[in-house]
């Protein structure tokens, strides 16, 4: 697979779906439902960028959940990259009220809530370049790398790589394998 670069199965950034970092929860929201009849890419996460088109950060599923339910900012004050036992996983619904609040409660809260307040900024290790191999990519999934993974060209960010596209290419090289008999 060393082969395969980055930059091949990559999304390039123009073609991401992309908000400004002052946009809502909301604004997302109408802008990932307006993608999907424009006949691109089916996305559920957003790139941010500021007002030059400069990526600024990303927004996944994960962070908008986490945002519209705020007891997860408890839940999570003393965590710090532990393990979470299963116990206090199970436990941690009831003990933090979460999602207890009725949706229309969420809905106004997301329209409220700035892209910049929780946008995820990658750290500078983080990045990957376009001519890394998919090996590379592979190995940041499975080690547990925030979704989606960022591609620069340099210093420039010039593309997302996404997980499902990552196991589409390996899909599609297993069913191509002839199989010994």
């Amino acid at each position: 697979m060393k082969e395969i670069l980055i930059k091949t199965v990559m999304i390039p950034l123009p073609d991401y779906v992309s908000i400004k970092e002052t946009d809502t929860v909301y604004d997302m929201f109408q802008v990932l439902e307006k993608s999907k009849s424009d006949g691109r890419h089916a996305h559920r996460d957003v790139i941010v960028v500021d007002d030059n088109g400069k990526f600024k950060g990303n927004v996944t599923m994960i962070d908008i959940f986490k945002t519209l339910e705020p007891n997860y900012k408890k839940l999570f004050e003393n965590y710090e990259g532990k393990t979470l036992t299963k116990d206090y996983v199970i436990n941690a619904m009831r003990d933090f009220n979460l999602w207890v609040e009725p949706i229309k409660n969420i809905c106004e809260r997301g329209a409220a809530i700035k892209a910049s307040e929780i946008m995820y900024v990658p750290k500078k290790t983080e990045y990957l370049q376009e001519d890394d191999s998919l090996e590379k990519a592979l190995h940041e999934y499975v080690m547990g790398a925030h979704q989606p993974l960022i591609v620069k060209n340099g210093d420039t960010v010039t593309g997302v790589l996404r997980f499902g596209d990552l196991f589409e290419v390996i899909r599609e090289h297993m069913l191509a394998c002839p199989l010994p008999e």
